[in-house]
């Protein structure tokens, strides 16, 4: 556990930074003791950045009772000659600019005073007058060429060693001049307080530390860049320091964007991990995802457990007989395959450093713990894990144990953190206040940004012929208001062939895969849990008394949720519209 140091944003820095000199930099600021309320932020995240808000600056450093401070690191040889900065790196490779390091430096603090300024609350404009410096580092040599427009204790060189801390002191004491000067003299309201470097760090961590979401929005295939929600920032955080952790959180709360991005931050400091599921549709988006990334980023292994557990009876040589019917098949993946590579890989004494689950209710058996204890260093009770999963809302796999059962699985285990994510940022408004009434859960998630979108649209049918009329006015609807198909998933709690879909002529609807396809596409209910779309259109549903299945149901809509229900289950709906509201 790290004491009395920086926080430093992102938490480590990304394989991609090629600067040697920003990479030591980072390390030092990491170190320097007697630094814990400070915030560092740099500029370069975790994850693969295509665009940057604040690219010009390199560090970006609050301190409560001093300022704010942004630093520009340059490594290599540096030269200025008439005015025209050259700098060459380790290679000999040489870049000349007429505009310097601390011109940089500047327009980087007033870019993000102007960022803050637009972002700031009511009770913290205060800090439109907060007290501002830069810097400029020179890691790698001795600096002795000051212009007129800088000026010596501005600058950080291979003089000052490692010694981070008392260079940006330094800067603050020698910034004191130029803003008496400009503004009058610096007073206590021109200082920040802790708590206003918080709400600083909570406004512009997002612009420093973005995160690639799983929002399988729209074709599915495009990655939307989205700041992290401070609830999901305190659950990173928690994670920090902490072996093992167990992180519960409904449908749409970001479990899945939290554990790629703790996946790509153990795998850039070097860990061997393991990134497992239970669904192989989940599984084939994920891998889909990190082959998109650089080897530097992704994990040893990424998928389903199974497809692991396959993997190493392969690798291994180790004789199957499969059964001849699904009830044994459906036994034999839940007991006996696990059994019997987790006694094959004890021997091994474990492969991962640490591994990652993702939707870990659908994992969460003895049989399935002792094999994550087998490919553990350390085991289950002193090894690395994370486990992400709604225990209470989508335990559909679950044999009707409770979450109170996988907690004290789990107890019996080891010792671990336990961390709640309760921002829905996924689901719009009017979607939640559905899943509420269809199945009373939800009551204590938050809805980041409060967005109502369009209603939830109900379409009772009497008929399968019935309900096939139904399908087909709502694909017009959709097709009139040029809703492209890939962004359109019809669920049901049946396969396709026992569905209203296969009744479908005329209409091209694919089943959903990886890649997924262009068209309108199909799925179960069971089979699409941990995905999601912009519209949803939900079929067949004869009655809402599973309410786990009509939870993952719901939930997998983003903006647009139709449901085509029995008479039966209508009547149903009332009732419990009645009991939530009476």
């Amino acid at each position: 556990m790290r004491y009395c140091m920086a926080i430093m944003i992102p938490s480590a820095i990304s394989p991609d930074v090629k600067s040697n000199a920003e990479r030591h930099i980072f390390e030092w600021f990491e170190n320097a003791k007697d630094t814990e309320d400070w915030v560092v932020l740099h500029s370069l995240g975790i994850v693969n950045h295509n665009k940057y808000i604040h690219g010009e600056v390199d560090f970006f450093v609050m301190i409560p009772m001093l300022g704010i401070f942004a630093l520009e690191v340059k490594g290599g040889r540096v030269k200025r000659t008439d005015g025209i900065w050259s700098f060459t790196d380790k290679y000999g490779h040489s870049d000349k600019r007429s505009k310097g390091p601390f011109d940089q430096a500047w327009d980087g603090m007033y870019s993000i005073r102007q960022s803050l300024s637009d972002k700031l609350d009511v009770a913290h404009k205060h800090l439109e007058k907060i007290f501002f410096g830069i810097g400029v580092m020179f890691p790698d040599v001795a600096y002795d060429s000051v212009g007129i427009d800088e000026e010596q204790w501005q600058v950080f060189d291979c003089n000052d060693g490692r010694n981070v801390r008392a260079f940006v002191e330094r800067i603050a004491e020698g910034s004191v001049k130029g803003w008496n000067t400009q503004y009058g003299d610096v007073t206590l309201q021109n200082r920040p307080t802790v708590e206003d470097v918080r709400y600083m760090a909570s406004i512009l961590r997002g612009d420093f530390d973005m995160a690639l979401s799983l929002r399988v929005q729209y074709n599915y295939v495009e990655e939307e860049i989205v700041s992290l929600t401070a609830n999901q920032y305190k659950c990173i955080d928690q994670l920090e320091d902490n072996p093992r952790c167990l992180i519960k959180g409904s449908a749409g709360t970001g479990k899945t964007l939290l554990a790629i991005e703790t996946v790509k931050k153990y795998v850039a400091k070097g860990e061997k991990v393991a990134l497992l599921c239970y669904n192989n549709l989940l599984a084939s988006w994920l891998q889909q995802y990190f082959e998109k990334q650089g080897e530097s980023l992704r994990p040893v292994y990424v998928g389903s457990l199974h497809g692991y557990l396959m993997k190493v009876v392969q690798q291994k040589h180790m004789r199957v007989n499969f059964p001849d019917s699904a009830e044994k098949m459906n036994l034999f993946f839940a007991q006996e395959l696990p059994t019997m590579v987790s006694n094959v890989l004890k021997s091994d004494g474990g492969i991962f450093d640490r591994i990652i689950i993702d939707e870990a209710q659908d994992l969460m058996s003895e049989a399935y713990l002792a094999c994550f204890d087998s490919m553990l260093k350390k085991g289950i009770s002193r090894g690395k894990w994370i486990f992400f999963g709604d225990f209470n809302r989508q335990a559909i796999y679950a044999n009707d144990m409770t979450e109170a059962d996988f907690m004290d699985m789990l107890d019996e285990c080891t010792s671990y953190i336990r961390y709640k994510l309760t921002t829905n940022c996924r689901n719009t408004q009017y979607i939640c206040d559905q899943i509420k009434i269809v199945t009373g859960f939800a009551k204590d998630i938050q809805y980041e940004g409060m967005i109502q979108g369009n209603p939830v649209q109900y379409r009772t049918y009497t008929s399968r012929d019935d309900e096939l009329k139904e399908l087909l006015k709502i694909l017009r609807e959709l097709s009139d208001n040029k809703v492209e198909n890939g962004r359109i998933t019809i669920l049901s709690p049946h396969k396709r062939e026992k569905s209203v879909v296969s009744m479908l002529g005329g209409i091209r609807v694919e089943n959903y895969t990886v890649p997924v396809p262009e068209e309108i596409t199909f799925n179960t209910i069971q089979g699409f849990k941990g995905l999601e779309n912009t519209v949803i259109i939900l079929t067949d549903i004869e009655s809402y008394e599973d309410i786990k299945l009509s939870y993952v149901a719901f939930s997998r809509a983003r903006s647009g949720l139709y449901v085509l229900h029995s008479k039966a289950a209508h009547d149903e709906y009332n009732q419990l519209c009645i009991r939530r509201f009476f």
